[in-house]
């Protein structure tokens, strides 16, 4: 297919459009650790997992024994992920609004919040679990989970944090009894000193040296419940293989535009000491 001069500006900005839209809307690549396989041959990544070694008195005059390290790996696959919509000559022609940037939004939307799904599918596979299915959770569930992650040293993020991804529904309790022990008197309370994420809308903020976020991508474990986490950055692993990209494609006979969006990704859990799972109800009441 060849596109004359307006048919590639209108391209030009869906990609735009779409690809802010999608970094706005994801989370899994600021709070995994990111491998970038672009341009790389091949669609696995081994990542080299690391065990911990311990240090010992030394008595002088004595070799200091060597400590074996060996190291297993996690393979992270990448796969392809979509989505389309077709704009009609029609729609095009008639709309009063930013068609491109409509067209980028639905897109950069899907794609966004897929990567998501993808990646926090992973917490129900977590171990070291806190709370339960139908009970709230709550900032000290928050907080056990934190500690629970210092008992196993897990490495924190650049600001000493690590991070909390719950559902929307499990955040509104959080921040519930956050505000009835009063908001900006309590001692545990949200702040966003410190935070690097703050463009995310997902972001609620900075509690006990947790950036905590919220996403409808969390899955339910059942009809009243739901799985996040509270992770060292280290924990999980993703691969970009492939950044969002458009393509575009006539179908003469509908008189409509096929606008294709895909990336290619994976995700893995690298160490399950560094993630805690944190269950627990997902209903507002």
């Amino acid at each position: 297919m060849s596109l004359n001069t307006a048919d590639t500006a209108l391209l030009t900005n869906v990609l735009q459009e779409a690809i802010f839209t999608a970094s706005e809307r994801s989370i899994a690549g600021d709070v995994f650790t990111v491998y970038d396989m672009t341009g790389t041959p091949g669609l696995t990544a081994q990542i080299p997992v690391y065990p911990e070694v311990t240090a010992s008195d030394l008595t002088e005059g004595i070799n200091l024994d060597a400590a074996a390290i060996a190291t297993s790996s996690v393979s992270i696959t990448a796969a392809e992920i979509g989505a389309r919509a077709d704009l009609s000559d029609l729609l095009r022609e008639g709309s009063a609004r930013d068609v491109a940037s409509d067209i980028g939004i639905l897109l950069g939307n899907a794609i966004g919040e897929k990567i998501d799904t993808n990646a926090f599918t992973l917490f129900d596979s977590v171990t070291n679990v806190i709370g339960t299915g139908g009970a709230e959770v709550t900032p000290s569930k928050i907080l056990q989970a934190i500690y629970t992650l210092r008992g196993q040293n897990a490495p924190t993020d650049a600001d000493g944090d690590y991070y909390c991804v719950i559902n929307p529904n499990q955040a509104y309790n959080v921040a519930n009894v956050l505000q009835s022990a009063g908001v900006g008197t309590s001692a545990n309370d949200l702040s966003m000193v410190g935070n690097d994420i703050l463009s995310k809308s997902a972001f609620m903020g900075r509690l006990y040296n947790a950036k905590v976020f919220m996403s409808t991508a969390v899955a339910n474990d059942s009809a009243n419940d739901a799985v996040g986490c509270v992770f060292s950055p280290q924990a999980f692993g993703h691969v970009l293989k492939r950044p969002l990209t458009i393509k575009t494609q006539d179908d003469i006979s509908n008189r409509t535009v096929e606008f294709v969006a895909t990336t290619a990704r994976g995700n893995a859990l690298l160490k399950d000491a560094y993630a805690v799972k944190l269950k627990g109800e997902n209903v507002i009441d």
